[in-house]
């Protein structure tokens, strides 16, 4: 079995760096622990302690490595903390320029920093590299009956199977293949199935003496540890999973790719990109970056794109009111836009035309980790699009 990729990309936001970089524009030194304070104070977190030090070491890090602060942060534990928060942390010339570019034009500073990312991060270059030739299928482990077996419906059967050093990996195996839409190689089924082995294993004890609901949320967050290096090393992204979301969350932050949840004809998350990012030469840096739909290009129609999304639900689902979700999956998958711009046209649109009706019923529910498709400040549930 080859080991899980790591790399030093950023586990924190892009907004955050630009929160700590920002603390810089009224002095041109600060400390680690008044980063932390800063951090605390935005999240609306408590102060006291220690709260909050490793988002502080994170931001701080990535800024030193990317040459835009100078100092020693990359404190390992709570006890270096204590010794180092007192650490001065200094603005370089590179940061001042580039706060300044924020501070006269924010979209510009943003650009100016994504290049800066990119330029720093091979894993970054890689994921894009990827990206630029095909949408990726995560087959993200969410739920173990859904995603695992049927067996695993309640989190004791999975403890007590556990317990036994039993699991259900073949029919895991099986899953993975159907909702990525081909068949695990024999590489990638020993791969997994030997780190299965092995966290099993290992997770005797926890079965045994941890309450089930805990046990069976930090095993799913094993597996998925497990599945996605293993599905994606061939094509160059063996990178632990917490790589892999941070790579998906800071294309999100920028606008320039998104991931879809709840596609209908998908059974797993979908990447999708939503600009055109164009790497130099030697694949060592960014060269370009440019949007396949503006705003007024996706605006432009929108209801004509909706119905037309909508009909492509219907295609899969039966009944005339669709998942909410499933519309704006389907609509931002075919027209690469971000949900968030899908729900401010819902939102413009919501009286309709003289060529289309909307009908919009209240949310009830909605699936996990999806975030609610928003219309006149209503949780919208499902939609139906009608040509008159």
């Amino acid at each position: 079995m080859e080991p899980n990729e790591t790399d030093s990309f950023p586990r924190v936001a892009a907004r955050d760096l630009f929160l700590v970089l920002q603390i810089f524009d009224r002095a041109r030194s600060t400390t680690l622990e008044n980063v932390r304070l800063r951090i605390c104070v935005d999240r609306k977190k408590q102060r006291r302690g220690i709260y909050q030090y490793t988002t502080a070491r994170d931001a701080s890090a990535e800024l030193v490595r990317l040459g835009l602060v100078e100092g020693a942060c990359n404190v390992k534990d709570p006890q270096q903390y204590e010794s180092m928060k007192h650490n001065q942390l200094t603005l370089t010339a590179s940061g001042q320029e580039l706060l300044s570019q924020f501070k006269s034009d924010r979209g510009a500073g943003y650009d100016v920093f994504f290049f800066a990312l990119v330029a720093q991060h091979a894993y970054l270059r890689q994921f894009i590299s990827v990206l630029n030739q095909h949408d990726i299928v995560a087959p993200v482990i969410t739920s173990m009956e859904e995603h695992v077996s049927p067996r695993y419906a309640t989190n004791v059967v999975l403890a007590e199977d556990v317990a036994e050093q039993r699991f259900d990996t073949e029919s895991m195996l099986d899953l993975i293949g159907h909702r990525i839409g081909r068949k695990l190689d024999e590489d990638e089924r020993s791969e997994i199935a030997s780190a299965v082995d092995r966290l099993v294993c290992e997770a005797v004890p926890s079965a045994l003496s941890d309450d089930t609901t805990r046990f069976a949320k930090s095993f799913l967050d094993k597996l998925n540890g497990i599945v996605m290096p293993a599905i994606f090393r061939k094509s160059g992204m063996g990178f632990d999973f917490r790589t892999h979301r941070a790579l998906w969350a800071i294309g999100q932050e920028f606008k320039l790719w998104t991931v879809i949840l709840s596609h209908p004809a998908y059974y797993a998350w979908l990447i999708v990109r939503t600009s055109t990012i164009r790497l130099n030469e030697q694949a060592n840096a960014l060269a370009s970056v440019s949007f396949d739909y503006g705003l007024k290009q996706t605006g432009d129609g929108f209801l004509g794109k909706l119905f037309a999304a909508y009909q492509d639900v219907q295609k899969i689902r039966t009944g005339t009111f669709v998942a909410a979700w499933e519309l704006r999956a389907v609509f931002c998958a075919r027209f690469r836009c971000q949900p968030t711009v899908f729900n401010a046209f819902l939102d413009r649109s919501y009286d309709g035309s003289d060529e289309y009706a909307l009908q919009l019923e209240i949310q009830r529910q909605k699936p996990q980790h999806e975030t609610p498709v928003r219309a006149r400040n209503r949780n919208i549930g499902s939609i139906r699009v009608v040509r008159r």
